[in-house]
């Protein structure tokens, strides 16, 4: 795992573990893309996330073709991205280890023949951070630069709030 620093990793990785939803942003054959809302299964130190699925998805058909992803997730004032591979992964002890309760809406259960995880190994992560204190020490920093007519560089004036992260 590299990270352009590990006060940027550890500030992604705060902020991933905060999402229990996110975007799966996948590549249909034609070449656009195609997004839906995944439940977040588990998110790991290193940054790896885990969803569940159907094998009948067509998402598998998308990810058999082209297995990178972007995956988005927004709350508020936070947003994270992450770019990495999926794989498709049937080990029955990780579905044990990944199911909950909740998951019965999509599935018979934990040994339904048709459920599958997705693991997204990722390369790359991006946040941005406006909540708290973050948020309002730029919200101050914006309105002194509004009447000031200056701009504002968040990567420059609080370079706490966003990062790009090589994992």
């Amino acid at each position: 795992m590299r990270s352009s620093s590990s006060d940027a990793f550890g500030r992604f990785r705060e902020i991933l573990s905060k999402f229990d939803t996110a975007m799966l942003v996948t590549r249909r054959p034609g070449l656009e893309f195609h997004g839906r809302p995944m439940a977040v299964a588990k998110v790991e130190l290193d940054g790896t996330l885990w969803f569940v699925t159907s094998i009948d998805a067509p998402k598998l058909v998308e990810l058999a073709a082209d297995a990178y992803a972007l995956v988005c997730m927004q709350s508020g004032s936070r947003f994270v991205t992450v770019n990495g591979k999926v794989d498709v992964v049937r080990d029955a002890k990780k579905i044990d280890e990944m199911w909950r309760e909740s998951f019965r809406i999509w599935f018979e259960g934990k040994s339904d023949p048709k459920l599958v995880l997705l693991r997204l190994t990722p390369f790359e992560g991006e946040y941005w951070d406006q909540s708290g204190i973050r948020g309002l020490k730029y919200a101050f920093r914006a309105a002194k630069a509004l009447l000031r007519d200056e701009k504002v560089n968040p990567r420059i004036d609080r370079p706490d709030t966003h990062a790009n992260v090589k994992l």
